[in-house]
């Protein structure tokens, strides 16, 4: 092989691995987890479906439509089916989460939660 093709191959070669290296990170953001800090809910069993991430405080807040869902911030969430109209607490208590869990089917649909504090 002449150096020429020697040195094409060997640029070709670095620059695939570099491009590929690259783009790791961004393949690697995987929509199964949710981010440290924040709750999630996927609205499919099983944490697949669309993704909503949230921040979140202590006190009531609505909650996109989830079936499986992720506490992964230092309070204790929990998640109801709340009656539309009448805010937060007033419906279904589908799961409670510790922090640092999830949970894959809530048996239900979670549209509101109670985030309580440390």
């Amino acid at each position: 092989m002449s150096m020429l093709k020697k040195s094409l191959t060997t640029v070709a070669v670095t620059g695939a691995l570099l491009g590929g290296a690259f783009a790791t990170p961004a393949a690697a953001a995987d929509s199964k987890t949710c981010p440290s800090g924040k709750v999630c809910g996927w609205s499919g069993t099983n944490r697949t479906g669309h993704r909503t991430v949230l921040s979140v405080t202590p006190g009531c807040e609505t909650f996109t439509g989830a079936r499986s869902v992720s506490n992964q911030t230092s309070y204790r969430i929990e998640f109801w089916h709340i009656t539309p109209g009448t805010g937060c607490g007033v419906g279904s208590r589908l799961v409670t989460l510790q922090p640092h869990t999830y949970s894959d089917n809530v048996h239900g649909t979670a549209t509101g939660i109670a985030v309580w504090g440390k």
